[in-house]
């Protein structure tokens, strides 16, 4: 137990490290590109940004979620753990593949996007270092100090490369290829690791073996898709009915929210592991209070200080911005308790088909919602924001009702 302890500690110091240097990294170059660009391109590249998100999904199909799961319970299997490796790589690199032969299809359909190809294109090396960066394998070993490592030294330097490249408005076309190949580049380095560091082999494996893999990843990929469209759709839609300059003040409190959401994110990442091994509930329950307390403090202070932040991070006072950044940052509340209820009970218990359909009916929500919004002409961004709130907390209380359901709490 001392031990187990430790290692948790110790990757949590890992992953806390890394979000640390990624918030400064953040404070450095989103407000100096948002300056720089000005709010039309600067949403512009959000836009495409946001397009190579909804592909990365079909990219990563639930496999981070899945093979991290197996790579820490056969972690000890050479045979097992090869197996594992190479489905993966194989069937996201085929996703990717697919999801590049799409996007053509769609630039050459789509008038806005034909008239700026290039930005589109660019942005998909995102989705391709999705496809080879391994950070399932380290999550599944907890070894955390290799994505901790290889992610500073990318993101750092990505934004040298920024500030050196990107002066002009007219030099937003650099942003999404700057950062896409930095992301490349690290996910090579993470292969390298895998391979030659740990000695993992590689072997082509049978199409009625990946197809199994496809097969048990399709309720976890429904999964991703659903949670994922509403996630990210409200930047597509403010684009298409407020216009790129209010995509860019969406953008800015979205991404604050985010930043917020990351310790959320590092205990998904750092306890699912020992969830899915040991399936102790107690522990969840534990660990939940003490997250729950922590983001009460947090959202208290967004609601103090939302206005000097988004002066902090657009240049201007923005009054507007600082409601939305409050409207969605109360999704914090919802989100850090859905964590434990969804993806650390119900997924490790193997009650993938109820998670799915828990998401799949929050999608369903979403869209009813922005539905009446188109129809009675209502979208705005206070509306999504409240959209995206009314969103997570019926996630939250559905996944509450399968876990009573499937006696798990």
């Amino acid at each position: 137990m001392v031990l187990q302890n430790r290692v948790i500690l110790e990757n949590f110091s890992f992953l806390s490290i890394l979000q640390v240097s990624n918030l400064l990294i953040f404070l450095l170059t989103i407000p100096y590109l948002f300056r720089v660009l000005g709010k039309e391109n600067y949403g512009l590249v959000v836009f495409a940004q946001t397009i190579a998100i909804y592909f990365s999904i079909l990219v990563n199909f639930g496999f981070n979620v899945t093979a991290t799961r197996d790579i820490s319970i056969h972690r000890q299997d050479v045979h097992k753990r090869t197996e594992i490796i190479s489905s993966i790589l194989l069937l996201k690199l085929t996703f990717f593949f697919f999801s590049m032969i799409i996007l053509s299809s769609i630039v050459f359909f789509i008038p806005l996007l034909n008239t700026h190809p290039k930005i589109f294109y660019f942005s998909m090396l995102f989705c391709l270092s999705e496809a080879l960066f391994p950070i399932w394998y380290f999550q599944g070993i907890e070894k955390m100090k290799y994505i901790t490592f290889i992610n500073i030294v990318v993101r750092v330097i990505s934004a040298l490369l920024l500030f050196a490249f990107v002066k002009q408005p007219s030099d937003y076309i650099y942003v999404p290829f700057l950062l896409g190949m930095g992301s490349v580049l690290g996910a090579v380095f993470g292969l390298y690791v895998v391979f030659v560091v740990h000695n993992n082999r590689f072997k082509l494996l049978s199409v009625s073996k990946l197809a199994i893999c496809v097969n048990d990843n399709i309720p976890l990929f429904i999964s991703n898709v659903s949670s994922q469209i509403y996630v990210n759709a409200n930047k597509l839609i403010v684009g298409s009915f407020l216009g790129m300059q209010d995509v860019a003040i969406y953008d800015i409190a979205d991404k604050i929210v985010n930043l917020l959401k990351v310790p959320i994110l590092l205990v998904g990442q750092t306890l699912f592991p020992r969830v899915s091994r040991d399936k102790d509930v107690s522990f969840v329950k534990k660990s939940m209070l003490l997250v729950f307390v922590f983001f009460l403090v947090v959202y208290t202070s967004v609601y103090l200080f939302a206005n000097p932040v988004i002066h902090l991070f657009s240049g201007t006072a923005n009054p507007n911005a600082a409601i939305l950044l409050r409207l969605l940052a109360i999704s914090l509340l919802p989100i850090c308790l859905g964590l434990f209820f969804a993806e650390l009970l119900l997924v490790p218990f193997g009650m993938l088909r109820d998670y799915a359909r828990m998401r799949t009916f929050s999608l369903f929500l979403y869209l009813l919602i922005i539905g009446l919004l188109i129809k009675f002409n209502l979208i705005g961004l206070h509306q999504l924001a409240i959209a995206i709130l009314l969103v997570e907390s019926f996630v939250l209380f559905y996944s509450f009702y399968l876990c009573k359901k499937n006696r798990l709490i």
